[in-house]
């Protein structure tokens, strides 16, 4: 379902919001070892590593949380835009 919203990657509180969902994700996948684990309804757990290392190695915060934001499971980025955009509902 395609609500319209999107996070503002320039806005630093949504940048800081999916950065901290971003590591969430990370503590909670930590035990899952093998590659091919998958996240719920998200990317594999190898998938997520991959993108908190493209997200660290990048000098633009914006590029940064786009791709912390990838790694993050649908209901979560639900929850977050939930979150924002609460106050316009």
């Amino acid at each position: 379902m395609t609500t319209g919203r999107s996070p503002h990657w320039f806005d630093p509180a949504h940048q800081a919001a999916i950065t901290a969902a971003y590591d969430s994700l990370c503590t909670t996948i930590a035990a899952m070892r093998v590659v091919g684990a998958r996240t719920p309804v998200g990317p594999t757990a190898h998938r997520v590593r991959e993108l908190g290392r493209l997200a660290a190695a990048s000098q633009l915060p914006a590029r940064a949380a786009l791709l912390r934001w990838g790694a993050l499971p649908a209901t979560t980025r639900q929850q977050l835009l939930d979150a924002w955009y609460a106050s316009e509902a």
